[in-house]
């Protein structure tokens, strides 16, 4: 027998809950509430549908069980004492980065050489709960994703496909190998400006360049510039992205960087993964619906050196600046 998942109630839910306690349609012959079919209707235990109901031992408010929920479970965090120190930090690096719990704490034992007074997850706890948050900053808002997790969805590709193209199966590519780049287009607010990014599958070293039009011929014209000023030292091995039309003219791709190109299955963005996940990152500083004409090239790369000089745990914590120059033939 599955456990169906606990959950707490959300205020609508809470709302719903009145409605089906009120309704004759969901009491017993005596008149009383039938705990088991509202259970059965918003998908809870009856356990969990009765002492929600009964929470308030009068008859059920949503908001007061609302406001009730809130309290309780704030009084539930066993909040350790929180030095001056460790709450300044906090606010000061979520005010000026998007950091997670993990980087946060690694960057405070690194400046300071003494180990945080807790783990990620209980900073992360203290975060949601604000303990950190003061009158005009709401620090969960800082952390990547405002907190939430972040679910890769298949896209419908509706764009038409390329022909005679090279695909991601066909590829000879050992991951972890230095030089394998992943392509792809941000497209700004109503798809009338975009910027071309391009990162290195092995350090995640993420070169981001705002293009006059987003079509293939600006596509190439970046490429060139990118070569010849940021990826000159790369010996590409091959270069993965998707079957947009901006990326239609790959044999001249090929000319320019000397490398196969090889494309993604349509509608599989998890096939260029790395590119996809540094695309999060720039939505951060730069989120959907910005208007790219509107931004420069020196304010992109600002967001980018931050993002390229961000210690990473899957990197040893060493940054993508660094491991990329590690590996560069200089």
């Amino acid at each position: 027998m599955n456990k169906k998942k606990y959950k707490h109630f959300s205020l609508d839910e809470r709302y719903k809950l009145k409605e089906y306690l009120i309704s004759e349609t969901f009491k017993k012959k005596n008149g009383t509430p039938n705990y088991s079919k509202i259970a059965k209707v918003m998908g809870k235990s009856r356990n969990t549908i009765r002492l929600e109901a009964q929470r308030l031992g009068e008859e059920y408010n949503p908001e007061k069980a609302n406001d009730d929920y809130k309290k309780k479970r704030k009084k539930s965090i066993k909040c350790t004492t929180i030095s001056t120190k460790v709450v300044n930090y906090v606010r000061e690096i979520l005010s000026k980065k998007i950091y997670s719990p993990r980087l946060i704490i690694y960057e405070y034992e690194k400046k300071y050489n003494e180990k945080f007074p807790f783990s990620h997850v209980t900073l992360y706890k203290y975060i949601d709960h604000k303990v950190f948050d003061d009158e005009n900053n709401e620090i969960k808002k800082k952390l990547p994703f405002k907190g939430k997790k972040y679910k890769t969805k298949k896209r419908k590709d509706d764009r038409g496909q390329l022909t005679n193209i090279r695909f991601i199966d066909e590829a000879e590519h050992e991951k972890g190998t230095f030089g394998w780049l992943q392509m792809d287009c941000i497209v700004g607010k109503e798809h009338q400006s975009a910027c071309l990014t391009i990162t290195e599958e092995k350090s995640l070293y993420t070169i981001c360049f705002k293009l006059n039009q987003h079509n293939s011929e600006e596509v190439n014209k970046a490429l060139k510039s990118i070569i010849r000023n940021k990826l000159y030292k790369i010996n590409i091995k091959g270069i993965i992205t998707d079957q947009g039309k901006e990326f239609s003219k790959w044999k001249e791709i090929e000319k320019i960087t000397n490398a196969n190109v090889y494309f993604c299955d349509a509608g599989t963005p998890t096939q260029k993964a790395k590119v996809e996940r540094i695309n999060r990152d720039i939505r951060e500083y730069l989120p959907k619906g910005t208007d790219f004409n509107t931004v420069t090239q020196k304010e992109i790369n600002k967001v980018m050196k931050i993002i390229n000089e961000k210690p990473r745990p899957s990197l040893g914590w060493l940054s993508s600046k660094e491991v990329f120059l590690q590996n560069i033939n200089i």
